[in-house]
């Protein structure tokens, strides 16, 4: 009687779930993650599949060759560029909250990591150059916008705005590089602070 009742409780219980399939944005997310720790060379699909646990033919399900994984890479950080910088600039939101938008994303350590070791992948291929510049112009018109908002008249801040865009790119390189300037306490958001102010005084009444 209870090996009966037993086998019908078995036969009741649900069938082990199986891992959902992969989906494209498995792998993007992957060869981001092997891109900024360890460069463009990487990102393999041997490597990505040993990372996912699959086999590295599941990839041809979802992308025709690595060249095509690179580039669904690029296009979502181009994706994701453009559309933080446009609902930072949406809506009613002031200079100071922009530009606070600006210092904690560009700060951010995973990002840095990512970032550098796609500006090095840019230097090596010119089709990436041109798409990371393109990014790049959208972020100084960004910073020209924050800047003109708090008295800046137009050609200074599209001046100040690429030395801010300078700062923030040797932030990043140097934050990624070196530990010891990593840790000393500076962060971003000091310099660019220091940068304005040194911008202010320069610029008496903010008019010229």
């Amino acid at each position: 009687m209870m090996s009966s009742i037993r086998s019908r409780m078995a036969s009741a219980a649900p069938a082990p779930l199986k891992p959902a399939p992969l989906q494209p944005m498995d792998w993007i997310r992957a060869a981001t993650a092997r891109l900024a720790q360890e460069g463009i060379e990487a990102v393999r699909v041997e490597v990505l599949a040993r990372d996912l646990l699959v086999s590295k033919g599941s990839f041809y399900w979802h992308f025709r060759d690595r060249e095509d994984l690179l580039n669904s890479v690029l296009s979502h950080w181009e994706g994701e560029e453009i559309a933080w910088l446009h609902e930072a600039a949406g809506g009613e939101k002031s200079a100071a909250a922009r530009w606070a938008t600006l210092v904690e994303r560009s700060a951010d350590l995973q990002r840095c990591r990512f970032e550098a070791a796609l500006r090095a992948w840019a230097r090596r291929d010119d089709r990436v150059a041109v798409r990371v510049a393109a990014v790049e112009k959208s972020r100084r018109e960004f910073i020209a916008d924050v800047l003109q908002d708090v008295g800046f008249a137009s050609p200074a801040a599209n001046s100040w705005a690429d030395l801010t865009q300078l700062v923030c790119l040797g932030w990043l390189d140097r934050s990624t590089r070196d530990a010891e300037f990593r840790f000393a306490g500076r962060g971003l958001g000091e310099f660019l602070s220091e940068l304005v102010l040194a911008a202010s005084v320069r610029l008496p009444g903010m008019d010229r």
